[in-house]
């Protein structure tokens, strides 16, 4: 489907401890590549907006190897601008497009 430059964080508490990367989407998956972090998210339970600090992120809650995991995300082009003009809303149409059943 498409690539997205994101900011990728692995859990919604507030800080500072977010990644750069991309992120693949594609039907029936979601892939993240950064350099310190990646995996693939193939179905998830659900896909949200969710206010971390000043910012709404798209958090993602999968399941990997039987274990509750989650995964917040934000559009990071434009220096984030992107994201905050409606990138976010769109990202997160996509993933709920392509990782929640129908």
């Amino acid at each position: 489907m498409s690539e997205w430059k994101v900011w990728y964080q692995p859990h919604a508490k507030f800080g500072r401890r977010y990644f750069s990367g991309a992120l693949r989407v594609d039907p029936g998956r979601a892939a993240f590549e950064g350099k310190k972090d990646s995996f693939v998210i193939e179905r998830a339970s659900t896909v949200e907006p969710r206010m971390v600090g000043m910012n709404t992120w798209v958090r993602v809650a999968y399941e990997d190897g039987g274990e509750e995991r989650e995964a917040l995300f934000l559009d990071r082009r434009m220096l984030g601008w992107s994201g905050m003009l409606g990138g976010n809303d769109k990202l997160r149409a996509e993933l709920t497009g392509a990782l929640l059943p129908s």
